[in-house]
């Protein structure tokens, strides 16, 4: 079985279709923009002047977006390398799904939600980890921020056939996420 960081007083149930409006009135009052390849929609709401020595050189200190993902247009798996902190703004709870050989079932999961249902709004992933995420429910907007700045080529899209490769106990969440 997958290992699992939860922290929740029970499950919430999945939210019905009717939250299209919603999805639509978020992207429109928001200012989102599909987020190729990696799905779903963002807008960067900050990319600091203050430089910093990233991981290729210098870089911005810090950069954020929001972010808001479908349930048929997930976060599908890819690494950074940098830290990447998730932030739970509003919608159905997200899992957030981590590639990892050392423990069982090759997978580490963990909710992110609302304090209000018993989650923690919080996580950060750290650099060179496989992950994706997908919503729970129809829809999640979260925020996400790096440190030192996301730039593109810190960013590495999964090849499916490698991930099952590496990680075969993972096969349903890297089918899904990929």
């Amino acid at each position: 079985s997958a290992q699992t960081r939860a922290w929740h007083c029970g499950t919430m149930a999945a939210e019905p279709d009717h939250h299209v409006l919603e999805v639509k009135k978020l992207v429109e009052d928001l200012q989102l923009e599909p987020l190729e390849p990696e799905g779903g929609f963002f807008r960067r709401t900050h990319y600091s002047r203050t430089q910093v020595q990233g991981p290729d050189g210098d870089g911005q200190a810090l950069s954020a977006i929001l972010y808001l993902m479908l349930s048929d247009n997930v976060s599908k798996l890819h690494r950074l390398k940098v830290d990447e902190a998730w932030h739970f703004y509003h919608g159905s709870p997200v899992t957030i799904v981590e590639l990892d050989s050392s423990v069982d079932g090759h997978v580490r999961t963990t909710r992110l939600g609302s304090v209000e249902v018993g989650l923690c709004p919080q996580y950060t992933v750290q650099a060179g980890t496989w992950f994706g995420a997908f919503p729970e429910g129809a829809f999640a907007l979260v925020g996400c921020t790096c440190g030192p700045a996301f730039e593109f080529n810190h960013f590495e899209m999964a090849v499916r056939h490698l991930l099952l490769d590496t990680y075969p106990q993972a096969e349903q969440l890297i089918n899904r996420l990929s």
